[in-house]
């Protein structure tokens, strides 16, 4: 019997078992990450939701720490829930992946690595800070020790890793040892249809937003420093506001004290996306002085908000930000000060750098970087 020949049944069932050889079997391993709305957490929701929109060919289990979740229900995406005690977490975090059966690829959206795989592992390395900044994140606790132990030279069991900049592709290949050919980029996206202009902008005391990590990098001590030294008569016009896990920095309160700025600096900590938004929305100029970045999420959360940016001039910030915003030299406080006055002073430039802030954040969208996820993934296995 010719192929032409073969009833439509069985070639139905041939087409069906060549479609199940051809998909990818990847698995997410999001357990860990129990705040997604910040950081790591942000990138792996955003990400995840994503490639579950572009990607209906392949197939997904998601690795989540509890039964709640912010992910939509998709035919090929599996939801799985995986508790571990917190105690020895990097040796069940090895241990998981080998409990939902066989894979074609393993992704830990965080700089991690694996002892023990079954297929190809791919990681999501953000930035080289803990190599750069060793004394921001010892590795003296039980937790890496146990890693250490279990996985030797993590670098051996890594097929392919993302980053997020080609900043941070440059320091990776500076700092480790992959090939070129290992390291991809895949710049990050916004959700535009949450971060977007206000319809109206609220009557009330005008300000400056920074919203940071706890971080030293972060720089925000040179932040203050800067608005306390604007000239009087235009710094009582404003308030600054700062957001985040920066609020519980003791060095900050304690400038912000010694500067005799307790009435004007408003310390607002963690914020919910609804809340962060308006913020954004609102801001007179959103300021970010980063001494060092993966990729500067916020930079374009800001400008997708329609807000004027003033942001380092320093790491991967240059490339998030383009020609949309004022770039300054994050160890010049005074240089700060100058850029700071000349936006406040200006309606005009306000308005410019809007428009520019507007145009900039709709290169970066999340479809975009799952599909090249999708391709690292399918690369990964040699497709």
């Amino acid at each position: 019997m010719g192929y032409g020949s073969i009833p439509s049944r069985h070639a139905d069932l041939l087409h069906q078992g060549s479609i199940q050889r051809n998909l990818v079997k990847i698995v997410i391993a999001a357990w860990h990450l129990k705040n997604f709305n910040v950081g790591i957490g942000r990138y792996a929701r955003e990400l995840i939701e994503a490639l579950g929109s572009v990607d209906q060919t392949n197939h997904y289990d998601i690795l989540l720490p509890q039964p709640e979740h912010p992910f939509t229900a998709r035919p090929n995406m599996r939801y799985r829930v995986v508790r571990f005690p917190l105690f020895r977490r990097r040796f069940w975090e090895q241990v998981a992946p080998l409990m939902v059966g066989p894979y074609d690829v393993l992704h830990f959206p965080y700089d991690s690595c694996v002892a023990w795989k079954r297929g190809k592992f791919v990681t999501t390395i953000h930035d080289v800070k803990p190599l750069l900044f060793p004394e921001l994140r010892p590795r003296t606790n039980l937790n890496s020790r146990i890693e250490d132990w279990l996985v030797g030279d993590r670098w051996q069991t890594i097929d392919q890793v993302i980053t997020v900049s080609e900043h941070s592709r440059r320091d990776l290949l500076a700092h480790v040892p992959l090939r070129p050919d290992q390291v991809s980029v895949t710049p990050l996206g916004l959700d535009a249809g949450r971060f977007r202009p206000a319809e109206h902008r609220h009557e009330g005391r005008p300000y400056v937003f920074c919203v940071a990590g706890s971080d030293p990098t972060k720089n925000v001590g040179v932040l203050v420093e800067a608005f306390a030294t604007l000239p009087a008569d235009l710094r009582n016009r404003f308030d600054l506001i700062l957001a985040g896990d920066v609020c519980k920095r003791e060095d900050i309160r304690a400038a912000i004290a010694r500067r005799g700025l307790g009435a004007q600096v408003k310390l607002v900590g963690l914020l919910s996306d609804a809340d962060l938004v308006t913020y954004y929305q609102q801001a007179t100029v959103f300021v970010f002085p980063s001494l060092y970045e993966g990729f500067g999420l916020p930079v374009l959360e800001a400008m997708g908000c329609g807000c004027p940016v003033i942001c380092s001039n320093a790491s991967s910030l240059p490339e998030v930000a383009g020609e949309a915003a004022v770039l300054v030299d994050p160890r010049r406080t005074d240089q700060l000060t100058q850029e700071l006055a000349r936006v406040l002073e200006s309606i005009e430039l306000q308005l410019s750098l809007r428009e520019r802030a507007l145009a900039r954040s709709k290169e970066f969208v999340w479809e975009r970087t799952a599909k090249q996820t999708v391709a690292v993934y399918e690369r990964a296995v040699g497709r």
